[in-house]
């Protein structure tokens, strides 16, 4: 057998390296081993990638928290401590695949976070951000999938992102920079901690008891191109017996790729453990690139069940652009602003009006120093996004770190 670790990702590119491994399935004591020669040996080729992203920085902020979330905070003081997965999420994966010829390959992914500020999986120091599934018996929180690639497509099964998240960084404002921090990876893509209240109110699979369900369980995928558009399919199953639907999900998204425009929409409904609560989501967008500039802009919205009367929708819209300076620099500016409200008035309405901007000096294609910055208004009812904790009305934040991809 043929293993090839080669780069295939120009985003997180990998070491290189080759190692040839001959292997017969005769038992060395057979009478017909001798007889064999290598052009006989049974061999087949594959490939396999490592790859990851190590980022860690030194952040300073004012009426904001330290953690993962960056959530505000009812202390009024700065703050100055460490910081990780701020430029790019940290993470460490394993891809690859077997050619299995006729246009048909076998594929799998396994991929982990990873915060250097703790070298920990999680971003709650280990304890897991979860009650049933903690993210520490999660080695493959990321994604967990094996498929088949084919000439009518791609099927992949087990833990994967959803069909938002695979298509919402080539239309966000920021292209999908600072996860914890970002309302379009927080409320648009669902990976925000404030859309449930419990863990016995969630959606789909992905986390319970945090309610991020930016990723799913029991999922199957199918990814099919024609010219210039992507078509996703994701279906989750809920896996509670006698209930197909409890706990399930199904998504979709289409993409349009053509010279410099990118046009993406998505579109998701899920269900809770129960079946009697349902989440739905939708978001469209686009990115124009221009010489050295590029402009993007999306809207999103979702509406959750909390009760079987009562609704929270969340609208969000962004507007970005990224220049490249020279070829080393790059600058990029994003505004967020983010409405939340119940239906019957339930709670009072909730704001946010969000400005995060990076400058990025790239050492090498493997290697940059960025400075973040975040200006944040909240406005109405600020415990809407992170709880009971009173908070400034204005927060700002400055992150200076390093982005390394293995």
């Amino acid at each position: 057998m043929k293993f090839t670790f080669l780069t295939s990702d120009a985003r997180v590119a990998p070491v290189m390296a080759t190692a040839i491994v001959s292997a017969v399935t005769l038992s060395l004591s057979s009478p017909t081993f001798a007889q064999l020669t290598p052009s006989q040996y049974s061999a087949t080729e594959f490939t396999t990638t490592v790859y990851g992203v190590l980022d860690a920085g030194v952040r300073y902020s004012d009426g904001l928290g330290l953690t993962a979330t960056s959530s505000p905070s009812a202390n009024a003081n700065s703050n100055t401590a460490a910081a990780s997965s701020v430029d790019r999420s940290g993470r460490f994966g394993i891809t690859g695949g077997e050619d299995l010829q006729g246009g048909y390959k076998a594929l799998f992914t396994l991929e982990g976070d990873l915060y250097l500020t703790t070298g920990s999986t999680n971003p709650n120091l280990g304890t897991g951000k979860d009650t049933s599934a903690t993210t520490t018996n999660k080695l493959f929180e990321r994604q967990a999938t094996v498929g088949l690639a084919t000439p009518y497509g791609n099927v992949f099964l087990g833990r994967q992102q959803s069909a938002t998240r695979d298509i919402i960084d080539d239309i966000d404002a920021i292209n999908g920079r600072f996860t914890s921090f970002n309302p379009n990876l927080q409320y648009t893509a669902l990976n925000s901690s404030s859309l449930v209240s419990s863990s016995s109110t969630y959606y789909g699979t992905g986390n319970p008891g945090n309610d991020s369900m930016m990723r799913q369980d029991n999922a199957v995928k199918y990814i099919a191109d024609a010219g210039p558009v992507t078509g996703i399919v994701v279906y989750s199953f809920g896996g509670v017996a006698g209930a197909s639907q409890s706990g399930s999900s199904a998504e979709g998204a289409l993409s349009y790729h053509e010279g410099p425009l990118r046009l993406s929409g998505a579109y998701e409904e899920l269900n809770n453990i129960n079946d009697t609560l349902k989440l739905t989501a939708y978001t469209a967008g686009g990115r124009l690139t221009l010489g050295d500039w590029q402009v993007a802009a999306n809207y999103g919205s979702n509406t959750a069940d909390r009760t079987t009367a009562t609704q929270i929708k969340t609208n969000i819209a962004s507007v970005g652009t990224t220049y490249a300076a020279t070829s080393a620099i790059d600058l990029t500016l994003g505004y967020y602003h983010v409405d939340r409200s119940w239906s019957a008035d339930a709670k009072p309405d909730a704001s946010i009006k969000r400005v995060i901007g990076f400058a990025e000096y790239k050492f090498s294609a493997k290697t940059l120093a960025f400075l973040e910055f975040d200006h944040n208004n909240w406005g109405g009812d600020p415990t809407q996004f992170q709880g009971n904790a009173a908070n400034k009305s204005t927060t700002t934040g400055f992150t200076i770190g390093i982005d390394h991809k293995i």
